[in-house]
């Protein structure tokens, strides 16, 4: 008897053969009686028809057509076929087969259509799919402003802020100038003979501008103006250079008296505006170019004057004399030929930015008058029996015609403003309404005088308020409007400066208006006729509704000129006449 000597272990199994896989076979069974030799090659031939269709033929059955490229002259021009806009030139869109009608067409040029056959393939469509190029060359519409154009789009998409982290904005400018490059631009503007569209777009741009997505804009359109749409080379380098570089020309005569500068505007050279723009760089920019230095000068200056401000102000209060007069019954108060500071100098002297691009820069001016009182109701009714195309029953005409909404003189009645109102002043009113007046004012109060009544440019409006000393908050003020009469007043007698209602401005706004001023502190601002001039119109000053507003008189904004508002309103300056056939 054998005795295990390893109880806990199970015997080994005896090991198994190993097949040959070569010897292994596999037998497929028929199915429905067909053997496997029939329906295997079936099988692989449904998967592979299959595929086939797949891959290459419902792609064509599903989207059958072509891809269509259109380049236009100039590009960005939409593509629209059958009433749908499939994209811009340059994009391969896709059009069905068939008959199809082709509009292309954009702002400012004629549009051009026309049929076009749409071919189609079915098989293998989707790896070499048809395609079409066409060219198409866009006619320019006559006389339409390109210019122009660019600098509203670019002030619009400038008034949306210097978020540059958060958004890109369009190349306006850019796209303007590609524009202008299709109508054979002669490179002059109607607005001035003398001056090439190379230098006064920039000129028109840079004030308007907030940071480096405008000045890259404002540099790839001068480029392109200079080259002429040429590429990047030695020669068309040079020729930007010297057109950036070069002296501009300043015109000794205007003989259309629209196209004339504001009252005392001088015309600027674009290289003296260039230095001021270092001040719209980033501050990492400015380092990699070893330019912080100058920008820091900048700041200095800057707040140097602010420090200065009142000083300077105190002693032109005793140096000069500022008397009162009547002119068709109103009173004025006579400004010198003057030279004093202007913009936001209480922010600045208490370490903030100034408000809405108001920096403080030493403004010129020549002699003026301004209205001691702000212009009421009666006195627009007067204007209305003269002008009832600015009555309240032409409110929809006007609003038509683009020059008031629907808040024109919205307290007034079909018979005239309220009972008790005569002497508040009118509200609601637009820009033209304000400019409308003061032409009227000209023709029936000042003719044959040699002076013109306009509204006051907003260095005019600014100094004039400083020196009259208005309030310092608008905390010290009533909460509700007043009469003219009896509104907030000042050491000159000017009453309403400083927060009755917000008053209009002659001058288009241009956020940086102050950085781009000449050293001399003559006034550079666009005239309200000029074709490159801003879209928006100043507004300046507090109002009855503002709550603790610091130091109105240096307070600044744009509207458009349609705007009308229950708290703003406007007076008017006496200048002497410097516009041909303005006084009479």
């Amino acid at each position: 008897m054998s005795v295990n000597k390893n109880p806990g272990k199970k015997k080994k199994n005896k090991a198994v053969q190993e097949v040959p896989i070569e010897s292994i076979q596999v037998k497929l069974k028929p199915v429905f009686g067909i053997q496997p030799r029939t329906y295997i090659p079936a099988v692989w031939t449904v998967i592979l028809l299959t595929a086939v269709f797949l891959l290459l033929m419902l792609p064509g059955i599903r989207k059958n057509g072509t891809y269509l490229k259109v380049e236009s002259l100039p590009p960005g021009a939409s593509v629209i076929v059958d009433g749908i806009r499939l994209g811009s030139s340059g994009d391969n869109v896709f059009v069905s087969r068939g008959s199809r009608n082709l509009l292309v067409r954009k702002q400012g040029f004629i549009p051009e259509e026309q049929k076009i056959e749409i071919s189609g393939k079915i098989f293998a469509s989707r790896i070499f799919p048809l395609r079409k190029t066409m060219k198409v060359i866009l006619e320019p519409e006559k006389d339409y402003d390109f210019a122009g154009e660019g600098i509203r789009e670019f002030a619009s998409w400038s008034a949306t802020g210097p978020e540059e982290s958060r958004y890109a904005i369009p190349p306006a400018l850019s796209r303007s100038a590609e524009n202008l490059l299709q109508t054979g631009m002669n490179d002059k503007s109607s607005t001035n003979n003398s001056i090439p569209l190379t230098l006064q777009i920039p000129m028109a741009a840079l004030p308007l501008s907030l940071d480096e997505r405008q000045l890259a804009d404002i540099t790839r359109a001068q480029f392109l103006l200079s080259s002429r749409g040429a590429a990047l080379n030695i020669q068309t380098l040079i020729n930007f250079i010297d057109d950036t570089l070069g002296k501009t020309p300043v015109p000794e005569d205007t003989s259309d008296p629209k196209d004339a500068p504001l009252s005392g505007e001088k015309k600027v050279n674009l290289p003296d505006m260039l230095l001021p723009a270092l001040y719209l760089l980033d501050e990492k920019r400015l380092e990699a170019l070893n330019l912080n230095d100058i920008k820091e000068e900048m700041k200095k200056s800057v707040s140097d004057l602010a420090s200065e401000a009142e000083t300077l102000y105190s002693s032109a209060l005793n140096e000069y004399s500022f008397p009162a007069h009547l002119l068709a019954d109103r009173k004025f108060i006579s400004i010198p030929e003057i030279t004093l500071p202007i913009g936001d100098m209480e922010a600045v002297m208490s370490g903030y930015n100034p408000r809405s691009g108001a920096l403080p820069v030493m403004a010129h001016l020549e002699a003026f008058s301004i209205s001691a009182y702000e212009v009421n109701n009666r006195d627009y009714a007067l204007f209305i029996s003269d002008n009832p195309e600015w009555s309240v029953e032409n409110r929809e005409t006007l609003i038509s015609e683009g020059k008031a909404d629907e808040n024109y003189l919205a307290g007034w009645g079909i018979s005239g403003y309220s009972s008790g109102d005569a002497q508040k002043p009118v509200t609601g009113v637009s820009w033209y309404a304000a400019e409308a007046y003061s032409r009227w004012f000209t023709q029936h109060q000042l003719r044959g005088s040699g002076l013109t009544a306009r509204l006051p440019r907003e260095d005019e409006w600014e100094i004039a308020g400083r020196l009259n000393r208005s309030a310092e908050n608008t905390s010290e003020l009533p909460r509700e409007i007043q009469n003219t009469g009896d509104a907030d007043g000042g050491t000159l007698g000017i009453l309403g400066m400083g927060g009755n209602v917000r008053e209009w401005a002659l001058n288009p706004y241009r956020v940086n208006e102050n950085l781009f001023r000449p050293a001399d502190g003559t006034p550079a601002y666009q005239s309200p006729s000029d074709p490159l001039a801003a879209p928006g119109r100043t507004v300046r000053g507090g109002a009855f509704i503002d709550s603790g507003l610091p130091y109105p008189v240096a307070v600044r904004g744009g509207l458009n000129p349609e705007i009308c508002s229950p708290v703003i309103g406007f007076r008017l300056v006496i200048a002497a006449s410097d516009r041909p056939g303005e006084t009479n």
